[in-house]
């Protein structure tokens, strides 16, 4: 019998997708997104009306009119697993989400890692504090260990998973590039089968054994693509951040904190798609789309950077390791609530890895502005808005002031020298308690 892994092309890579079928989609946003296998089962529906009603599960909903968006625009997905469905170019999956023309299963980005790996390493539940205490956990089975709850969550298996790597030898052993492999290692190991598009196909014992990420025995078949197409306050929060923290920047606002160090202070930056050591944005015209943080938006790379998949990325999360975890917010409450994930009905909900952020890391701190765009407060004495996680942030840092949350209650701790008490009270939805001096907040020229 022969090992040779080896498809002939696209078409016969995707030949045995079938209608209803589950299908675990590689990538994060375009990083890692096998678009070339994904367009070529949208030429077989086009052609033939199959293979439709698939389960597709995802980080995301896709961007634009290639890969997934194209996939969801087409009609042929009935329901998408995903953590950040939300998307602005176009508003595909919105407008067929709020129409009610497609199923939206909502996982925290951590959760969804740890259900794929489970999914792949036969371990049908298993718990985690993630989403504990919010609508994501309702009718969820809850039990304590060592005095704290945790949510118990099932394993999510697929018929199918479609992943990119980087390179393949006919027996299936994989690599990958850098953050590109975020969820491809634990698909494969997912999927009854899992189709690969590589960078370079090449024969036994060209990859040393050493840097083999995925073994030839989760592996079904390999298609060569061999030039894939790619999808396309702060230095007042990094004062806080001490020298040699592991720090995880969430997306909006807190990325930015990556260009603002003070000199000679040095933070490991971690993002949850699997990079640990990133740096700022790059030169104009020096991107590399498989090195991109958490919103999508490309970095650079820092001696001593480390790339890992995504169960590896939230292991991290949920073990304690990262020492702070800088999030934004619709909605912080008095007692330190965080809401950041949904802003109602009207909307697409999106959470993300924040979820799996809050419990994990030892301070969660906030980078925001003090009102909303049509000027209600966003430091309220309780949330109205769905919980991202229950008394969870320690400081607020907004675009006026400095706020601590201490024992139930907002410590105004730094503000504008050209904003008064009066009118920064008049700004917050709760009472700001003032313990000692405060201290004049001086905001960088970006």
């Amino acid at each position: 019998m022969s090992m040779d892994k080896t498809l002939p092309d696209l078409a016969a890579a995707v030949a045995g997708i079938e209608d209803g079928m589950t299908v675990m989609i590689g990538g994060f946003g375009g990083s890692g997104a096998p678009i070339e296998l994904i367009h070529a089962l949208i030429d077989r529906f086009l052609a033939t009306g199959h293979p439709k009603n698939l389960t597709v599960v995802n980080n995301n909903a896709g961007n634009g009119h290639v890969g997934l968006a194209a996939l969801i625009e087409q009609g042929m997905v009935a329901k998408l697993i995903c953590s950040f469905p939300r998307s602005a170019d176009p508003r595909v999956f919105t407008e067929l989400y709020l129409a009610g023309k497609i199923e939206l299963e909502l996982v925290p980005q951590g959760t969804l890692a740890e259900r794929i790996r489970a999914g792949g390493a036969g371990i049908p539940a298993f718990y985690t504090p993630t989403s504990y205490g919010t609508d994501l956990a309702k009718g969820k089975p809850v039990e304590e260990f060592d005095g704290r709850p945790y949510v118990r969550e099932r394993w999510l298996k697929a018929d199918v998973a479609l992943i990119k790597a980087e390179r393949g030898d006919t027996l299936g052993n994989l690599t990958y590039r850098m953050a590109a492999r975020n969820f491809g290692p634990l698909m494969a190991m997912a999927a009854a089968t899992t189709i690969v598009q590589v960078r370079e196909l090449v024969q036994p014992g060209a990859i040393d054994p050493e840097a083999v990420v995925t073994p030839g025995i989760f592996v079904r078949g390999l298609v060569e693509v061999a030039n894939p197409a790619q999808e396309e306050d702060l230095n007042r929060a990094n004062a806080d951040i001490q020298d040699g923290a592991y720090v995880n920047l969430g997306i909006g606002f807190p990325e930015m904190v990556a260009k603002f160090q003070p000199p000679g202070r040095q933070a490991i930056f971690h993002t949850e798609n699997g990079i640990l050591g990133f740096g700022e944005a790059p030169a104009p015209g020096d991107e590399d789309w498989d090195l991109i943080n958490a919103g999508k938006k490309a970095v650079t790379i820092k001696p001593g950077t480390a790339f890992f998949h995504h169960a590896d990325s939230f292991a991290m999360v949920r073990g304690g390791h990262l020492d702070v975890a800088i999030l934004g917010a619709y909605q912080i409450a008095q007692n330190g609530d965080l809401a950041n994930w949904s802003t109602g009905p009207k909307g697409v909900p999106a959470v993300g890895g924040a979820m799996d952020l809050v419990h994990g890391a030892k301070r969660v701190a906030v980078i925001t502005d003090h009102v909303t765009k049509d000027g209600k407060p966003k430091l309220l004495d309780a949330c109205t808005l769905p919980l991202t996680g229950v008394g969870c942030v320690t400081r607020v840092y907004t675009s006026l002031a400095v706020v601590d949350v201490q024992d139930g209650h907002f410590v105004l701790r730094e503000k504008l020298s050209s904003i008064s008490m009066d009118e920064l009270q008049s700004l917050t939805g709760a009472t700001l308690h003032v313990d000692g001096a405060v201290a004049e907040l001086t905001v960088p020229e970006l």
